[in-house]
């Protein structure tokens, strides 16, 4: 048997089936947080299950959605932990050509480094 869910799993799912959600529809956060006439940095904060939502909310998702409330409560394909904010550029290994020491251009048949100023 699973162990019993926390309110926080379930705000952290929930918010993350309203993402793929709406995704699914093809609309940004721009889109669906003007849909809801609600700021953008609100629905981030629902998307990241970081606001505990009103019945009337729900309600009001699951119709801008076209789905029903449960729908909501469904499990969402991905529960993979993020970390808020935009991802972060990979950092660079030794040796690797960066910015300051050259470029890498790849195609299928080579891989050339070139310095800065050649």
């Amino acid at each position: 048997m699973d162990p019993p869910e926390t309110p926080a799993d379930v705000l952290r799912d929930v918010g993350r089936r309203i993402a793929e959600l709406r995704a699914a529809h093809g609309w940004t956060q721009e889109q669906m947080a003007e849909a809801l006439d609600v700021n953008l940095p609100y629905l981030q904060r629902i998307e990241g299950g970081r606001e505990n939502l009103t019945v009337r909310s729900l309600a009001r998702l699951a119709h801008i959605l076209g789905v029903r409330v449960g729908a909501l409560f469904e499990a969402p394909a991905d529960r993979t932990v993020r970390r808020p904010g935009r991802p972060r550029r990979p950092r660079a290994t030794a040796g690797a050509p960066t910015e300051e020491n050259g470029s890498v251009e790849e195609d299928a048949a080579t891989t050339v480094t070139r310095k800065p100023g050649r």
